[in-house]
């Protein structure tokens, strides 16, 4: 069965280029870069195809895709903006629910779609282009086929041997901090100096990220210790998230 974001990729562009009256195109990106400001929301899923799915905007670009499409007139009303993006994303993932209760002959359905807080873990980057207008994208999922739900609960979980698990427990990792990201042009970049100043692309009140190899494992705030910087978690990864970080270190 495919999974939702297979079918979001093929279904999409074809919903967004319907609610704004014009072509919409989705290119993949390398990595997803956090805004200043975001909107995600979560598509909770039932039936053939049973989780969550989590789509993240840049809530500015949004706001100018929307004005580009004439959707708007005027400049960024973020609790407008949510509410017609949620209304889009409504149509679209419904669409992709019938997608995929048509290909795989069991009904998935779309439970409810709210604003939420993104995931941890790994994303898939776009960027939805409508003309001129660039918006970037990510996208998230945890979901089941009911097929993959029965096996997984008819058959006992797979775990490490414990003496194999002692041995990585002593396994020294690099951990490192992202308080945020700036995507630059090489010109901008050969002619930084002592002194400039690099505005990141995240809030000084949003969590910063605690990475291992490439992935977060936990996300916190920053504090004093003792005279150095420390971070003080929030939030953690699964446990099965936390050690698949290990596991693209070897």
């Amino acid at each position: 069965m495919k999974t939702f974001l297979d079918a979001w990729l093929l279904e999409a562009p074809m919903g967004l280029s319907q609610e704004l009256a014009g072509t919409v195109k989705l290119v993949p990106l390398d990595a997803w870069a956090e805004p200043k400001d975001s909107f995600c929301f979560q598509v909770e899923l039932q039936g053939g195809l049973q989780g969550s799915f989590w789509v993240a905007t840049d809530a500015e670009a949004m706001a100018r895709l929307f004005v580009a499409a004439r959707v708007t007139v005027d400049e960024q009303d973020r609790q407008r903006d949510a509410g017609l993006w949620q209304s889009i994303l409504r149509q679209i993932a419904e669409r992709v629910a019938k997608s995929l209760t048509r290909s795989s002959g069991t009904a998935t359905s779309v439970v409810a779609i709210r604003e939420a807080q993104r995931p941890l873990g790994i994303s898939t980057a776009y960027e939805m282009r409508f003309g001129e207008t660039a918006v970037r994208v990510a996208f998230f999922e945890e979901t089941k086929s009911m097929a993959e739900k029965k096996t997984s609960e008819n058959q006992p979980a797979a775990s490490m041997p414990k003496r194999g698990m002692e041995l990585l427990l002593d396994v020294e990792l690099e951990a490192s901090l992202r308080f945020g990201s700036k995507e630059m042009p090489l010109s901008e970049v050969l002619e930084l100096g002592p002194g400039d100043v690099v505005q990141l692309e995240r809030h000084i009140s949003d969590p910063v990220d605690l990475i291992v190899g490439d992935k977060i494992v936990a996300r916190g705030e920053v504090v004093l210790v003792n005279g150095n910087f420390g971070l003080r978690v929030t939030e953690v990864a699964e446990p099965k998230k936390s050690l698949e970080s290990i596991r693209c270190l070897f």
